[in-house]
């Protein structure tokens, strides 16, 4: 009966052993899942680096329009207010000229030569 009682016991140490390793297997299974998670998941590392890199383009945009806004706010101020400026405006961009005005346009000399050659 001896033998029998100590067989019992190697089989329930082995059985013990194998749940001991399943139970580190399955820790480590959890584990690894929670860390997959916390890098790749919607609210991981990963994502979040994302969204931040997505915010500071977002603010450059922003303050890069604020900026371009404020000027264009400025050259309105000024062709309201400044008759000089608005006539240069109109003079340089629409090509606008004054009554009693003559406007002389004169050919660039590398254009000339390209409109003789064709």
């Amino acid at each position: 009966m001896g033998d029998y009682t100590g067989e019992i016991g190697v089989a329930m140490n082995r059985v013990a052993e194998k749940k001991k390793n399943w139970g580190v297997l399955l820790l480590a299974g959890i584990i690894l899942l929670i860390w997959f998670f916390s890098l790749f998941g919607e609210k991981g590392v990963i994502k979040i680096i994302q969204l931040r890199r997505e915010r500071d383009q977002i603010l450059t945009d922003v303050s890069r329009i604020q900026t371009e806004n404020k000027k264009l706010q400025e050259e309105i101020k000024r062709l309201r207010e400044d008759p000089r400026y608005l006539e240069s405006v109109a003079r340089n961009d629409l090509g606008l000229i004054k009554d009693n005005e003559i406007l002389f346009i004169f050919e660039d000399k590398g254009v000339a030569k390209e409109k003789k050659k064709n």
